[in-house]
């Protein structure tokens, strides 16, 4: 299947490049780019969301969670929102091609090359069959339109299908064609109103040309073609407005707007901001890139347009030390966990890793566990593990909680509060944002239905149950953008001697301070800060906070979470005694490789740009892996010497070891369900039941010694 879908980007990319040539030669980009952008998404997108992008963007097409509905409702909003990017296209390009020409000054507008005719009367023909509308110019437009929104909805249909086989295709294949039909008879009534009432009130508004002229491009003719783009903008504006009051509404449940919606919602809105404003600015010849340069340096001079958290009390019990930790419930052997990023894959791997040993030896592994260093994802799936080991009778099992899917509540966020965060930083900067949404989605992933949430509770609230054993310390690492240094928020004070550990580093407990009062952070924002994905989700500062820097992803610092476990477990090490068997698990969602070579390394000038930037990532990756090890061998021999065993395994996630369709493992927040089955596949392959073994006999040797 993705062999087809390359086959055809192929072919799209092809005939794209000689429209585009052809456009250039008559100079015509300058006016219908921003139309043309949105039809090139269309086409293109789905195309690269299944092949290239798929770690990334192919979770967007799964969109059929809603299987109490006989009608398929998310595709049926798919559809009407690809016909709706595609209808805005047509209304921008035919205004800047049909009317744009003394605007834009360019004269392929005026005449074409190889007649002498008006290029209005040809491209009016063409769009509007004459002057006005014509059953035959209508069939053609929405034809057109049915065109560009297909292979958005036929690539949902596919995706959605190739997860949920047991669903009926043909309930699909309906509910796209209804929407086609609804959004056919919109587009019908629109340009039909064309020669009426819409020409009626074109008439009168066009008195506004004199009394209050906007010259080239708004006079004669052109009102109805504004009034009729106008109704269009209204008609979609109103569908937009709707899917965001009902997305807002329907956080953290199945039921809410599905995250390829909310994208194509995200377009269509910029699309038509852009196109106006290009159109409007052509006369004065100024570059819409300008005003985008400039409102963004306005905009960052406006605090409400800024990305803050909320901190809220903490817990009487503060945070235990290292040592501690380690000797509670008298612990003669010790087990402490690693856990790498990697978005929702890390997330479920880590969760089933952790309930699955849990599982399966019982309370010799709760007793032993005494440390969990996330990161990113991992965070996340450590957060439900613990959440759970809280509270077993009414918690989700880790595993569910972790793969449900929050890419819908933060595309939301996105499309809508952030959106217009951007034009208007008040009010929506008062409104929560993507970040925010993605916490409500993941309280609600981990409490089970019609039970209030639990991950909302301070993070200091686990305090106690860690300083009598009952609960592992957790510590989630984020990363500190103007520091560079990391952030360390958890349940157990890595800080015991009262100094820094190195240049840089920090701690919830010294960082969320308002004057000389603590302050704390919710469990589900904990684990948020540390997987703050670039772009994805924003990097945010504490509100009010005596010293307020931004956190973005912990894995910028440290991806495997082990520079702050050698850490802990050193200090626990020099302040405690009994503990001389200690198990160090390395949990990564993804498989462990050594980089390939390239075997054709040649570029150009394009090769020179971006070979630092190139660089910079792969020496990062390498380099925390290199670090990684050492630090842990380090901490290995310096132990040793002391009399205490550090052993190490490694649970990597393995997506070849089936063999036969390998899916791709997910790098945004949203598992398909053969992505899930590939990890229940992993925890009970040969390979992991040897380390399994290995993890049981440690501490079965624990016990003897």
């Amino acid at each position: 299947m993705k062999s087809l879908f390359a086959n055809a980007g192929i072919l799209a990319v092809l005939a794209l490049l000689a429209f585009l040539a052809f456009m250039a030669r008559l100079g015509l980009l300058a006016a219908i780019w921003i139309p043309l952008a949105l039809a090139l998404f269309l086409l293109l997108f789905p195309i690269y969301a299944v092949t290239s992008g798929a770690s990334m963007l192919e979770g967007l097409f799964d969109i059929d969670l809603s299987p109490r509905l006989k009608l398929p409702l998310r595709h049926i909003l798919v559809t009407l929102g690809a016909f709706s990017v595609a209808s805005a296209a047509f209304a921008m390009a035919r205004l800047a091609l049909v009317f744009g020409a003394d605007r834009f000054g360019v004269t392929a507008l005026r005449h074409w090359p190889w007649s002498s005719a008006s290029a209005t009367a040809h491209i009016h023909a063409w769009f509007l069959g004459g002057n006005w509308v014509s059953a035959t110019a209508i069939g053609r437009v929405i034809a057109l339109l049915c065109l560009l929104a297909a292979p958005i909805a036929g690539t949902a249909i596919t995706v959605s299908w190739q997860q949920s086989p047991a669903r009926s295709l043909f309930r699909m294949i309906a509910g796209a064609l209804l929407a086609l039909a609804v959004c056919s008879a919109c587009a019908w009534w629109v340009l039909e109103s064309s020669k009426g009432w819409i020409a009626s009130v074109a008439d009168a508004t066009a008195s506004l040309s004199s009394t209050w002229p906007l010259g080239p491009g708004y006079n004669g003719a052109a009102w109805p073609a504004h009034v009729a783009a106008i109704l269009a903008f209204l008609l979609t504006f109103v569908f937009y407005s709707a899917l965001g009051w009902y997305g807002g509404r329907s956080l953290g449940t199945p039921r809410t707007v599905p995250a390829l919606v909310a994208l194509l919602m995200m377009v269509l809105m910029l699309g038509w901001i852009g196109s106006s404003s290009e159109f409007f600015l052509a006369k004065w010849h100024i570059p819409l890139l300008l005003i985008i340069v400039a409102g963004a340096l306005i905009n960052s001079r406006i605090p409400l347009a800024d990305h803050t958290y909320q901190m809220v009390d903490r817990a009487s019990t503060p945070a235990p030390q290292p040592g501690p930790v380690l000797m509670a419930n008298g612990r003669r052997c010790a087990i402490v966990v690693a856990s790498a990023g990697g978005g929702i894959q890390a997330a479920a791997w880590t969760a089933q890793v952790l309930e699955g040993l849990s599982k399966l030896i019982g309370s010799p592994f709760d007793d032993a566990l005494c440390l969990i260093s996330g990161i990113s994802g991992g965070s996340m799936g450590s957060a439900c593990y613990v959440n759970w080991l809280a509270n077993k009778k009414t918690g989700v099992p880790p595993t569910s909680a972790a793969c449900a899917s929050s890419l819908d509540e933060v595309a939301w966020g996105l499309a809508w509060p952030d959106l217009w965060r951007l034009f208007f930083p008040w009010p929506f900067g008062l409104l929560i944002d993507r970040a925010r949404a993605m916490e409500i989605a993941w309280e609600g992933n981990a409490a089970l239905k019609n039970a209030p949430p639990q991950l909302d509770k301070p993070l200091s609230a686990w305090n106690q149950p860690v300083t009598v054993g009952e609960l592992p310390a957790l510590i989630m690492n984020s990363t500190m953008v103007e520091v560079g240094g990391p952030l360390l928020l958890g349940t157990s004070d890595v800080n015991s001697d009262g100094e820094r550990l190195s240049v840089g580093w920090e701690d919830g407990d010294r960082l969320h301070m308002i004057g000389t009062r603590k302050m704390d952070i919710p469990v589900a924002r904990a684990a948020r800060l540390s997987a703050s994905f670039p772009y994805v989700s924003p990097v945010a500062r504490p509100d009010k906070a005596n010293q307020q820097p931004h956190m973005i992803d912990g894995g910028l610092y440290d991806n495997y979470g082990m520079a702050t476990l050698t850490e802990w477990l050193d200090q626990a090490l020099s302040s405690s005694k009994g503990v001389s068997r200690v198990l160090v698990l390395q949990i990564n969602g993804f498989p462990s490789t050594p980089p390939a070579f390239p075997k054709d390394t040649s570029g150009g000038w394009v090769k020179q740009l971006i070979a630092p930037v190139t660089a910079l990532m792969q020496v990062r990756t390498v380099g925390q892996v290199s670090h990684r090890d050492i630090e842990l061998k380090m901490l290995q021999d310096k132990w040793l010497c002391r009399g205490v065993q550090i052993r190490d395994l490694n649970f990597d996630f393995d997506p070849t070891v089936h063999g036969g369709d390998v899916p791709t493992p997910p790098l945004s927040w949203h598992l398909m369900p053969r992505q899930v089955q590939a990890i229940a596949e992993m925890w009970n392959c040969s390979q992991i039941d040897e380390i399994k073994a290995n993890v049981q006999r440690f501490l079965a040797e624990s016990l003897i010694v």
